[in-house]
């Protein structure tokens, strides 16, 4: 009673710090532990509560001193050792986890709790081998607990699963995690489906087809009822392996008698019913239909297996005629077009037996034509059709829509449904090339009509919600798409802004269709005009997995379109993502094993580890920290600082180039081009090869600056100069050149890479890279080729390592030729940066008046290589200031006349004044750039044509120039602040 007494005194002393760490009152839980402190100045758990607080009121040191204090102590109480473990996940510290719960367990080694905590532990870390030991700990102290046991061999299927050695995982850790199972099935101990499920996982990973099929047929399978067939659908996959095609096509063909809709089922079935006519099948004349599975209780499996096309054939009707008598459904018709789709590849005889495809198209046009997915159904099959089949059909489509008159005056919809047909019809149209024969005055006619029955369908719409979206949305979708093709034909932007006014005006009545916002985001971002893209960005409510599929749409053109600021918000919003979700993955596998989900344990591991080999995390990381070193630095110091607070080892590659993960998702955009012209999958390809080229160079010129500036800090952290010793430091000078310390000797290996890596990237990427606007978009590696911006940080890196050298070996040259190590000329690149952005913002092509943004762009560029040059310098100046300060001292002790100063710092002055002056010419360029500042009103240049002449459009289309003048004002804004910083910076380097 005493004892008991104790603890509830205990638990009433805390409860008020824990009520303040619930209510987020960080401060006020200290106070209450203070109290309780004085009262209890060994209460553990008070500790731990308080150093919780401190950690979230950002006072991490003191924190970690009262929990190192109380680690030491071996603490075994569940409040104390829960408390810590979440310190420490705050902290990142899963290890001290893992460690703080082992030294509980040698204490208490009788306690579950504390044993399943140290097992959960090892969960985090991924150690999937203390996670056996641990859980067969725990079944030996708890053995009716079946769950206990199961952990352990879920954790030799995991053991088998991230073996880089496969020989290994398939005679050592399956067959053990087999026989520990098959030992409880022996034993008649399995009592739940997570068992027999996880069985069935351990043979399937062993590719024991037969086994698996026994153990789901016999009367442990019955327990598999969690999901609706799973049972007969994994049956009819393990039939599949085993190419025991007739079991597998008659359990498919139960499946869609019960559910004739089911798509994947269909493809199935299909599939083994061609494999039984490959494989000559005939079905056993004994019974009748074949030899399906016996024995199976209430999922027996029907005999009847269709093995001809012609049992094909009326297997699909018989499902057709089932589903005409109450709903039809396009499962069915599709596999029609599907069966007719293979028959022709195959060439067969019988394909005449299936009919026209042009009367399956009707027929499904008929049908289904009101759906909005009826387009995208048929899309598939319209290889199935010539094209003068296909024109054919589609004047069908339009005569039976009558919304045309014989003299083209168009007729506009009468409901919804009316709508959704006609709609189809131009999706197929433009699947079809119809459009790609007309003039550009026809184009625009289309255009123009396409948005005046947009806006008569909007009457349609008047009551949705502002989370529905409009019905006539997809007529102004086409009528965009086809004045993008305006702009790619003909080169003019105005057709672009068109498309801009039209889809801001669409915005407004559809708030919720994302379709309008990816155009919207390309478009501005083609034209160079960031700014409207973040309001659109948020507008999407991008969360979680979109960051990483969805990223590029946005991450690609931020910092080229000199939005700093918003890219650092940008980037590190994506970073916190992949943060989080490693957390968050780490959770959901801890509930797989207390709920016994095994077979998800993988899926979430794989997810985990494909979203830490992501391609836009690793640019992400790479960009976020290039920015951070161009815009928080104006001081070599300041770039020191920035240097505690990143970790970066420029000794080893950040991301390895055959590891990445292309998780880019190139469907989210609508497109209704014909796959002869958009070759998604080629575009893909091309653009990643292009996209990792670009990081793995930003990755070389970031290890290479904070290479460089840690040379600096190395040499003051070998002794703040060897002057103090009679000036031995100008003649004797040392360094490892092997040495995992000598920053020097890495960048030394970084530079000829980077030089190779820029000689192979001009020799693929010279010319720019054209994709269409649903596709990826280019990455910036042309325009710093062509600017030649990769030769300016060569041989300014070739200075940095001359001046290292003569920092380590000293001034020993009497003649004064100290100087030549900074003769390698880099007038002509810098007159490059600043030559190729002396042109006007707008500028005139064919009569018309448009937006130079390749202006921007390398605007931006010359800005980036300049603020790499400057952190250069900055370290340059560091390591020539002591040989200055040594040198002045050891000629005052010179009797006579005094010896010429050494070339290397006046050749040095006049390269950072060299380098002052182009930031001043770019400065000037930026401020140029300031529609406001220039006295420029876009709006007024014509560089756009309404439409439909509508005020709405007018007032709308002003209300687009604002935006563009206001995101090309921000550009110019942020580029001058940071040439300004750069200039400041410059100032500092003079020796």
């Amino acid at each position: 009673m005493a004892s008991r007494s104790h603890v509830d005194v205990n638990e009433r002393r805390l409860r008020p710090i824990y009520d303040c760490l619930d209510n987020g009152n960080n401060r006020k839980a200290i106070q209450e532990a203070d109290k309780v402190l004085k009262k209890q100045k060994d209460f553990q758990c008070a500790k731990v509560l308080r150093a919780l607080a401190l950690l979230r009121l950002g006072r991490q040191d003191e924190s970690a001193v009262l929990l190192q204090e109380v680690h030491t102590q071996n603490p075994t109480d569940d409040a104390t050792l829960q408390a810590m473990s979440i310190c420490y996940r705050e902290v990142h510290k899963l290890e001290a986890i893992a460690e703080l719960y082992e030294n509980a367990h040698k204490a208490r080694l009788d306690n579950e709790e504390i044993l399943s905590a140290l097992f959960m532990a090892h969960v985090r870390l991924s150690n999937y081998k203390k996670q056996q030991q641990t859980a067969m700990a725990l079944h030996k102290l708890r053995p009716q607990k079946n769950p206990y046991y199961f952990w352990a061999v879920m954790s030799n299927i995991m053991q088998a699963h991230s073996s880089p050695d496969p020989k290994l995982a398939k005679t050592m850790y399956l067959p053990l995690a087999e026989r520990m199972t098959k030992k409880y099935v022996d034993e008649g101990k399995i009592d739940a489906e997570a068992e027999v499920l996880l069985y069935l996982m351990v043979l399937e990973l062993q590719e024991k087809w037969q086994e698996a099929i026994d153990l789901l047929q016999g009367p442990l399978g019955e327990r598999v009822v969690s999901e609706l067939n799973m049972r007969s659908t994994k049956l009819a996959e393990l039939h599949c392996k085993l190419q025991n095609w007739s079991k597998a096509n008659a359990i498919f063909r139960k499946l869609l008698k019960e559910n004739p809709d089911h798509w994947q089922f269909w493809l199935s079935y299909l599939d083994t019913s061609f494999r039984l006519i490959d494989s000559g099948y005939t079905p056993p004349t004994e019974k009748g239909e074949g030899d399906g599975d016996e024995g199976e209780g209430e999922d027996k499996v029907e005999d009847k297996v269709d093995s001809s096309l012609e049992e094909v054939m009326e297997f699909i009707n018989e499902r057709i005629k089932g589903c005409q008598e109450t709903t039809p459904l396009r499962g069915p018709y599709l596999a029609q077009m599907e069966l007719v789709r293979i028959m022709r590849e195959r060439k067969s005889e019988l394909l005449k037996l299936a009919g026209p495809p042009s009367e399956l198209f009707q027929q499904y046009y008929d049908l289904f034509g009101t759906k909005p997915c009826c387009a995208t159904d048929l899309k598939a099959y319209v290889c199935l059709l010539t094209p003068e089949e296909l024109q054919t059909l589609l004047d069908k489509f339009e005569e039976s829509s009558k919304l045309t008159t014989d003299n083209g005056t168009p007729v506009f919809a009468d409901d919804v449904k009316h709508i959704c047909k006609h709609i189809t019809i131009l999706q197929l149209s433009r699947l079809a090339e119809v459009y790609g024969k007309r003039t550009t005055e026809d184009l625009l006619q289309v255009s123009g009509d396409l948005v005046l029955r947009y806006r008569k369908g909007l009457d349609f719409g008047k009551d949705l919600l502002q989370t529905d979206i409009q019905p006539s949305d997809p007529y102004l979708l086409l009528a965009a798409h086809l004045l993008v093709d305006l702009w790619q034909r003909t080169g003019q932007e105005r057709y672009l802004w068109q498309v801009v006014v039209q889809l801001e005006l669409g915005i407004r009545r559809s708030p919720a269709n994302h379709q309008f916002k990816l155009l919207l985001m390309r478009l501005y971002a083609e034209m160079g005009a960031f700014g409207p893209c973040p309001a659109l960005w948020n507008g999407m409510d991008m969360k979680h997995i979109m960051n990483d599929s969805l990223g590029y749409f946005i991450s690609n053109h931020v910092g080229r379109l000199g939005h700093f600021v918003a890219a650092c918000a940008m980037f590190g919003t994506m970073l916190r993502f992949f943060s989080v979700n490693h957390k968050e993955t780490t959770e959901y596998l801890l509930a797989s094993y207390k709920y016994g989900s095994f077979g998800k344990i993988r899926e979430f591991v794989d997810f985990r580890d494909k979203l830490q080999r992501s391609f836009q995390y690793k640019s992400a990381s790479t960009e976020r920290l290039l920015l951070d070193l161009i815009l928080e630095t104006n001081c070599h110091a300041s770039t020191e600082q920035m240097l505690s607070y990143i970790e970066v080892d420029p000794s080893k590659e950040r991301a390895i180039l055959s590891e990445v993960s292309d998780n880019r998702d190139f469907t989210a955009m609508d497109c209704w081009d014909p796959p002869s012209q958009f070759r998604i999958a080629d575009y893909k390809t091309e653009s990643f090869n292009e996209e990792k080229a670009w990081l793995h160079s930003r990755d070389l010129i970031l290890r290479i600056l904070v290479a460089a500036v840690m040379s600096g800090q190395d040499k003051e952290r070998e002794g703040k100069d060897d002057a103090s010793h009679n000036g031995e430091s100008l003649t004797n000078g040392s360094t490892d050149e092997s040495g995992k310390g000598n920053m020097a000797g890495v960048v030394r290996d970084l530079l000829p890479r980077f030089i190779q890596h820029m000689e192979s990237c001009a020799k693929e990427f010279s010319d720019p890279k054209k994709y269409p606007v649903q596709g990826p978009y280019r990455t910036r590696i042309t325009t710093y080729l062509q600017g030649n911006h990769h030769q300016l940080l060569v041989r300014l890196v070739q200075c940095f390592l001359k001046v290292h050298h003569l920092h380590e070996n000293g001034l020993k040259n009497p003649e004064n030729k100290d100087g030549e190590i900074l003769d390698s000329p880099i007038t002509d690149l810098l007159e490059g940066l600043t030559e190729g952005s002396k042109r006007t913002l707008v500028k005139e092509e064919d009569g018309h008046a448009c937006i130079n943004v390749s202006l921007l762009e390398h605007l931006i560029m010359s800005a980036e290589s300049l603020s790499f040059a400057t952190t250069l310098m900055g370290v340059c100046s560091h390591l020539l200031r002591p040989l200055k300060t040594s040198w002045s001292k050891q000629s005052r002790k010179k009797k006579g006349q005094n010896a010429p100063q050494p070339a290397v710092f006046d050749k040095f002055t006049a390269l950072v004044a060299e380098l002052q002056e182009t930031a001043k010419s770019l400065h000037q360029v930026a401020t140029q750039f300031d529609p406001v500042f220039m006295a420029l009103d876009l709006s007024a240049l014509s560089l756009t044509e309404t439409l439909t002449n509508t005020e709405e459009e007018s007032q709308c289309e002003k209300a687009v120039w604002s935006k563009v003048e206001r995101s090309f004002q921000q550009s110019s804004h942020e580029v001058c602040e940071l040439l300004h910083n750069k200039l400041q910076y410059l100032h500092t380097c003079r020796v």
